[in-house]
């Protein structure tokens, strides 16, 4: 069965990204995702999918996956109300296996670390369950190599893995690179 994954036309925006003003003595708030945070993070991760930077996700997949998704918040600059700056997840795949994804960062906060700290609680998480190794596909190899990711060979990935990719639009002409990183209890 095809399965629909949300793309913009040229004549269609995604919902926009509020502004953010983090004050010098701001403490973006990482969490759990909630419901409520859905539109948010659409909005985010959509902002990057318009540019073919990630996959798209609308309000159902998040949903659905919501137990998965971190996110960190910040006041948004105008109401002072609490704005996803940004979220990711972690998807369980097998008992020795897990993939990071949809990392996005609000373009105005980013190189403050944030998604490294996004990327660092999601780790924690996957160690916190047990499961050896988390991988990821990108196309910012950079920074998942400065977060302690290592290019690896697709070919090594298990089957389940290729079940997920196969129902991606990028399937046949997947241009990200693979990054795993090999978690032990010694860390």
């Amino acid at each position: 069965m095809p399965i629909a994954i949300p793309r913009f036309d040229t004549r269609q925006t995604p919902m926009p990204v509020p502004e953010v003003c983090l004050e010098t003595n701001a403490r973006p708030e990482l969490r759990p995702a909630r419901v409520q945070d859905v539109h948010g993070m659409s909005a985010l991760i959509n902002q990057y999918a318009a540019d073919n930077v990630m996959l798209a996700r609308g309000p159902q997949y998040l949903y659905q996956h919501i137990q998965d998704y971190m996110v960190i918040t910040a006041p948004d600059s105008h109401s002072g109300e609490d704005i996803v700056i940004a979220c990711g997840a972690l998807h369980v795949l097998w008992s020795d296996l897990a993939e990071i994804r949809s990392i996005a960062v609000h373009h105005g906060c980013q190189g403050r670390g944030i998604g490294r700290a996004l990327v660092a609680s999601l780790v924690e998480r996957c160690r916190s369950l047990g499961i050896p190794r988390v991988f990821v596909f990108t196309l910012a190899a950079s920074f998942f190599g400065n977060c302690g990711f290592q290019e690896f060979s697709r070919e090594d990935l298990p089957a389940i893995v290729w079940v997920e990719c196969s129902k991606c639009p990028k399937f046949y002409r997947c241009d990200e690179i693979g990054m795993m990183m090999n978690l032990d209890d010694r860390s």
